[in-house]
């Protein structure tokens, strides 16, 4: 027998899901403090007149409570009617997993401790193992704190422990919740678009979310050599071999800030990653919003714009148009005389 999980990372730990129990992923909003939860409780949110309480499993593995960052999801669940949410670093996959893959978790009682409770077996899911949570001894553990903060309470800050964020990182959480607040909207009317958010070099750009498939952390990169300066190198997103680019100097913009995500996109046949300095958000544009301006009105190359939504102004990066105009795609006798890449990713080094 053979159930479908669904794979995250946090803090640098692999945990699995019951993938029925997963109502949807969502990112990280601000949250209101829940009255006295136990420290996995960080707070809870609104989702669309629903109230979600979110656990951060650090406290419930005995660590400190995560650092809160704008690339984090929470997974919604919905267990024995209860609805509550997982604070997630990073969604990895959904993938099916044998019972006879899955250890029993008596196995390893003396490693787990105390968590052993909430940790239903250990599975073997490609080369790396993943803890499979017990949803429900989670939410026992938790205290069952849904419904201990009402939706229209007032925001406490996207840090509920009173972790401080940087304004531009506060925004962005309050404007989520905002949205997440709203009641089920209806279908996207005719002539609408919805654009991923991302920040390259201090500006803001949208990029169509139909080529979007995934975001990832940008880590492991390995440069290709005689590439040109725009290609970064490689890196293994679950087995399949990613080319991730730098669309700064394809932009014309200047390599000033650090690379730390990849916008995972699809044209035709084509998937790359884009590396990107963050993550914003997904944003629709609708008939109250600014009208996207008639090709080269924008500066930039590939680009349209600015486009008004949400409050927020930003260039649109025709990416189907530049992967048909073939300047990603290297070339067959690269130009010796460019530069050498300038990737300024954390995790992206060169090889020793």
């Amino acid at each position: 027998m053979a159930d479908l999980h669904l794979l995250f990372r946090h803090r640098g730990v692999r945990y699995a899901l019951d993938a029925a129990l997963v109502q949807e992923v969502v990112w990280l909003p601000e949250l209101s403090p829940v009255a006295e939860a136990l420290p996995c409780v960080i707070g809870a949110f609104n989702l669309r007149g629903h109230v979600i309480s979110v656990i951060d499993l650090a406290p419930c593995f005995g660590r400190e409570r995560s650092e809160l960052g704008i690339g984090d999801a929470v997974i919604v669940l919905t267990v024995d009617g209860e609805r509550f949410g997982i604070l997630a670093g990073e969604v990895l996959d959904a993938a099916t997993i044998a019972s006879a893959d899955i250890e029993d978790v008596r196995d390893h009682h003396r490693l787990l401790g105390n968590a052993a409770s909430l940790v239903s077996g250990v599975a073997m899911s490609g080369a790396e193992l993943a803890m499979v949570l017990d949803a429900r001894a989670l939410l026992a553990a938790a205290g069952a704190a849904a419904g201990a903060a009402a939706p229209g309470s007032p925001p406490a800050g996207a840090a509920s422990g009173g972790t401080a964020c940087p304004d531009g990182v506060a925004e962005t959480f309050r404007a989520r919740a905002g949205r997440m607040a709203r009641p089920q909207e209806a279908p996207a009317a005719a002539g609408s678009a919805s654009f991923a958010l991302v920040g390259l070099d201090g500006g803001l750009f949208g990029i169509p979310a139909r080529v979007v498939h995934e975001f990832v952390h940008l880590s492991g990169v390995r440069p290709v050599p005689c590439c040109p300066a725009h290609i970064l190198g490689s890196m293994n997103l679950r087995c399949d071999i990613l080319t991730v680019v730098d669309l700064r100097p394809v932009l014309g913009l200047p390599a000033r800030l650090p690379l730390a995500e990849v916008v995972v996109v699809q044209a035709g046949d084509l998937t790359v990653g884009l590396a990107v300095s963050e993550v914003h958000d997904v944003v629709a544009t609708g008939a109250g919003d600014s009208a996207v301006p008639a090709p080269g009105d924008n500066d930039l190359p590939f680009c349209r714009g600015p486009m008004r939504a949400d409050e927020r102004i930003f260039s649109i990066i025709d990416i189907e148009a530049m992967l048909a105009s073939r300047v990603l795609h290297v070339a067959a006798e690269p130009d010796r005389d460019r530069p050498e890449p300038r990737n300024a990713a954390p995790d992206a080094g060169e090889q020793p």
